[in-house]
């Protein structure tokens, strides 16, 4: 049956549609915003009907982050492997940053099939890269905290602002309770963040993160 007020045309239901439609909700009002009785309206179904295709909001989360993961795509086979490392570093920034609910869900659900793939390759990369087994399992977890970490923190700068056209007003808040007299180089370094100049640093450190890699091994 239909909700009141929603137009006689609509998607089939099904459990692609009802994510799709669940992560179109969440990109544009957070996931706070995100209940099933919400979800049935954008979709033009009674609640329980999205039941039919999944079990509970937590699977419904769930899948959301494992669609989010498939976006991060299969590396090219003619890469060489660091380079595969650092396109599945960046690829997986990306996709977050898309979706800004994601970072903070990634590590609460297991990984699903999308996400086990993305994993595969790069413990594959690293493996294939020359690393000795123990640097490439810390290779593997340096740089995915590396993406998660620099992103929420890259997120955390500009969501939650009250001022929907200055999505940095938390940094002129901040700065506006500092003085440079006292405090130059901490205001000097949030003023670089409000004009891009560290807009590189994700890839600066990612880059000393592989290159440390390959002294370690070097090294032995």
């Amino acid at each position: 049956m239909k909700e009141t007020g929603i137009a006689s045309q609509r998607e089939p239901l099904g459990q692609a549609a009802i994510v799709a439609a669940a992560i179109a909700l969440a990109d544009h009002d957070g996931v706070g915003a995100l209940t099933m009785r919400n979800l049935s309206h954008r979709l033009g179904y009674k609640v329980m009907a999205l039941y039919n295709h999944v079990a509970t909001k937590d699977e419904l989360l769930s899948l959301m982050v494992d669609t989010v993961a498939a976006e991060i795509g299969d590396p090219r086979p003619d890469e060489a492997p660091l380079t595969t490392v650092r396109t599945i570093a960046l690829s997986t920034r990306a996709a977050l940053v898309q979706h800004p609910w994601a970072p903070e869900l990634w590590q609460r659900y297991l990984p699903g099939p999308n996400r086990t793939r993305q994993m595969e390759n790069l413990l594959r990369a690293l493996d294939q890269s020359g690393l000795s087994p123990d640097l490439a399992h810390h290779g593997f977890h340096a740089v995915s905290n590396h993406v998660l970490g620099y992103t929420l923190q890259e997120l955390g700068m500009t969501l939650g602002s009250e001022d929907a056209d200055d999505p940095h007003a938390k940094a002129h808040d901040y700065l506006a309770g500092v003085s440079s007299d006292n405090y130059p180089y901490t205001v000097a370094h949030v003023r670089q963040h409000l004009s891009g100049d560290s807009a590189s640093s994700f890839e600066l450190v990612l880059d000393l993160i592989l290159d440390g890699l390959v002294r370690l091994e070097r090294s032995r």
